[in-house]
């Protein structure tokens, strides 16, 4: 989203900048004489003064003097496993398996030897003391193809983890990152750069080919990996357990009587990714007594030829195009669903001033500026949205508000709308920089208080509350470049890995005896609120409108 990343290959160091530091970095690559090169960027940073910047590479040996042995700098560092390794042991040897972002799939095979060595980096013996024990050429060889870029196994560290114990936070956030995006080289386009438009439409309309792919790979969702009957939601799936929990606490429309005739109930769900949650919730309606007539608006064609295949043609109405711009007849659903979906609405990035806030100073924010936003800018203006406790620089969801808008339009007296999406009550926007579009987090504060200055009764609730979850399972905690990783350790002994919120069970289950799971790592479990799979589940919120 505008940023480049320096993974040094030699330390496993991982430092962000901008494209044009970037190319002072570059300015070194043959040699060159600093106090030149410091004088020809003079005034290409802003105020900073350049000198700063080469002190800072220097100081992670970025630059180096041109008769500095780079490698014997190596043995004093400390050899840390990276945290998304995927490995797997066959008698005293190894595999480690790699799929960094879009990446083809490679195996890095370690003899006996090797093995040994990777046994070794416990994260508190520096390689000269390990030097005592192996071959000084093959443990240098080998620290050098673990930490290189292409593999990530191993990062350096000045000093053992132990000394981080008490502060875990004081640890260099680099050795717990990974590198998953593709290479690129000063004076190349920066990918995904921040316009002050942000908007994913043309992305969705025009950039997605394989249905299956995009929620396997590219933008998981939770409702994606609770698809399937599920041991964490008492065997049910995500629609299921979404329609049962609404109902419970009173945010669906009543339910006729047991025995009584079928009540018909109208349904509108806005972005039905494939299909799934559809499926369910619609079979749950109609077992709770329900006669329902389902609408689907879709931007994206792959998805909703994708949810027409599972759902079948003749079960619903699909409208395709934006949610913003569709044409649907005023108070006409009982029941809207937007499951995560919102952080793909269009939003504006902007800066305080740009809505009439100091820098840096507390104030109060100008709605005559901050109608000239649009549509969306209109509605937070004259609906009592608080702006003025925005960061620098912000997002203004303006796409949101607008759906906000238009739901109170479309809901009958009585009906009521459920918006989910990862976000909190009261921060404002953050772009996830992990996806190749972008997407923004939510504030469900601005959206309540939107809402209620539109007339309609608003609650914000946990997402994993609504449903149920069992917050005490056990999850598979994974990023998309070790579950690619993963998959295809998974494949090589012929299981197919499906891109489930695995629990231990599930995958015990899964691979049967056709592999050993005490011969293959990292397989983290983390609670499962906390991380499943590439996902927070506890982010996750829940808004309820209701139309009086």
């Amino acid at each position: 989203m505008g940023a480049v990343y320096l993974f040094h290959d030699l330390f496993g160091f991982l430092m962000e900048m901008s494209p044009d530091i970037a190319e002072l970095v570059d300015a070194f690559a043959d040699g060159a004489d600093t106090a030149e090169t410091v004088a020809r960027f003079t005034g290409r940073f802003g105020d900073a003064d350049p000198q700063q910047f080469v002190d800072v590479l220097v100081s992670h040996f970025v630059l180096v003097e041109p008769d500095e042995d780079e490698i014997e700098g190596l043995w004093p560092m400390v050899a840390i496993k990276g945290k998304w390794n995927v490995w797997q042991r066959r008698g005293n040897a190894m595999t480690i398996w790699t799929a960094w972002g879009e990446r083809p799939v490679a195996q890095i095979l370690l003899d006996d030897e090797e093995t040994a060595m990777w046994d070794a980096f416990d994260g508190e013996k520096r390689l000269i003391e390990l030097r005592g024990r192996f071959d000084r050429d093959k443990l240098m060889h080998l620290v050098r193809r673990l930490v290189h870029s292409d593999t990530q196994a191993l990062k350096l560290c000045q000093l053992p983890m132990s000394t981080f114990a008490r502060r875990p936070q004081m640890a260099p956030r680099y050795l717990t990152s990974t590198m998953p995006y593709r290479s690129w080289r000063p004076g190349e386009p920066v990918p995904g750069t921040v316009e002050s438009q942000v908007s994913p439409a043309a992305y969705y309309q025009g950039e997605i080919e394989d249905a299956a792919l995009q929620f396997d790979h590219r933008e998981t969702t939770l409702s994606h990996l609770f698809r399937v009957p599920h041991p964490a939601l008492a065997g049910r799936t995500y629609g299921q357990a979404l329609v049962d929990g609404l109902a419970q606490r009173g945010h669906l429309p009543t339910a006729p009587r047991a025995g009584g005739p079928a009540r018909h109930l109208t349904v509108l769900e806005i972005g039905a990714g494939l299909g799934y949650v559809a499926r369910d919730v619609m079979s749950r309606l109609r077992e709770l007594g329900f006669e329902v007539d389902y609408t689907i608006v879709e931007l994206a064609p792959a998805l909703a030829a994708a949810q027409q295949q599972r759902l079948g043609a003749d079960s619903a109405r699909w409208v395709e195009g934006d949610v913003l711009a569709v044409d649907l007849p005023a108070a006409s659903f009982d029941f809207i669903l937007a499951n995560e979906m919102i952080g793909d609405l269009p939003a504006r990035y902007l800066s305080r001033t740009d809505i009439g806030l100091p820098v840096g100073d507390t104030g109060t924010a100008d709605p005559n500026l901050v109608r000239q936003l649009g549509k969306g800018g209109e509605l937070a203006a004259d609906h009592g949205v608080n702006l003025d406790d925005a960061p620098e620089p912000l997002f203004l969801m303006t796409g949101a508000f607008e759906l906000i808008d238009r739901v109170a339009t479309w809901l009958r007296p009585g009906g009521v709308a459920i918006l989910t999406e990862f976000g909190e009550n009261s921060q404002w926007p953050r772009l996830s920089t992990h996806l190749d579009h972008p997407e923004l987090s939510t504030h469900f504060g601005q959206l309540a208080a939107l809402a209620r200055g539109l007339g309609l009764g608003a609650h914000i609730d946990f997402v994993m509350d609504v449903i149920d979850l069992d917050r005490n399972a056990k999850g598979l905690a994974t990023t998309r470049s070790h579950f690619r990783a993963l998959r295809a350790m998974f494949e090589a002994a012929g299981i197919d890995l499906p891109k489930l919120g695995m629990v231990p069970e599930m995958l015990q289950e899964l691979v049967a005896d056709k592999l050993s799971l005490d011969k293959v790592g990292e397989l983290r479990w983390d609670k499962i609120e906390d991380r499943l799979m590439g996902l927070v589940p506890h982010e996750f919120k829940l808004l309820a409108l209701s139309r009086p």
